[in-house]
């Protein structure tokens, strides 16, 4: 455990030392504050039923930047750059488990991700009042809005750590995650929709629903909707490529 604490807060303090993490966070925010601020305008111009607007406000066009791009810009360096640079080498060698330094790497990645979404909650509020919408909003759907996109940040940050264990290219690594979640999020439901019309076994309809990410948070976590079997399925993913990672790693000691 003390392994793990230590590489988490070793590895989230290089985030905040990092200049690309906050060319991340203000691409986002610029590119969010028109989103939101287009989202506003229009519900308040046509008084549309604000009930909804918690779930139009976490899932905008924005929020696929920060799912498809960012999870793999944090990644890329988790081991790749150490590959590069040896460093990696020394580090399996010391008295530590690779597990323990897996979880660590992950666990920073994910609270730094967590960390990028936080100001878009004190924000979600301000907007209900006076100068703005000047209505109480439905928070219920946004906490599990909050939950779907933690899960799904979660699994795709553990995706990015196997891509991560794979090479010593940071655009590799982190191209390779892009076209990950490019497929987990679009995939599926490209595929439900190519086999509307075919003859097909009632499991496979059933799978692509349950692994139909964009479906999840859209129709699910986003209307307050919390299903336990998607739940498992990311926890699942994670632990999937956190486990792969970890295998990853102790190949090297083969070679």
């Amino acid at each position: 455990m003390n392994v793990i604490l230590t590489t988490l807060r070793k590895e989230l303090a290089s985030y905040f030392y990092n200049p690309v993490a906050y060319v991340i966070a203000v691409l986002f925010y610029l590119f969010r504050g028109v989103d939101v601020q287009a989202l506003t305008e229009s519900m308040a111009r046509y008084g549309s039923d604000l009930d909804l607007y918690t779930t139009y406000y976490v899932f905008r066009p924005s929020s696929n930047f920060m799912i498809v791009l960012v999870p793999p810009i944090l990644t890329m360096r988790v081991f790749a750059e150490e590959k590069r640079t040896g460093s990696l080498e020394v580090l399996m060698t010391a008295p530590v488990r690779d597990v323990e330094v897996v979880l660590g790497k992950w666990l920073a990645a994910v609270a730094f991700f967590a960390i990028l979404w936080l100001p878009t909650l004190p924000l979600l509020w301000g907007l209900s009042t006076g100068p703005f919408l000047d209505a109480p909003l439905s928070f219920g759907p946004a906490a599990a809005a909050y939950l779907g996109l933690t899960l799904l940040g979660a699994f795709l940050l553990a995706a990015g750590c196997f891509t991560s264990s794979l090479t010593d290219n940071l655009l590799l690594a982190a191209l390779s995650a892009m076209l990950f979640n490019t497929a987990v999020m679009a995939g599926p439901g490209l595929a439900q929709t190519f086999i509307a019309d075919q003859n097909v076994p009632a499991w496979a309809e059933t799978l692509l629903e349950q692994i139909n990410v964009a479906d999840h948070l859209t129709n699910w976590f986003a209307r307050g909707l919390v299903d336990t079997s998607q739940i498992v399925f990311y926890l699942a993913g994670t632990a999937f490529f956190l486990f792969m990672t970890v295998k990853s790693l102790e190949s090297r000691r083969w070679r």
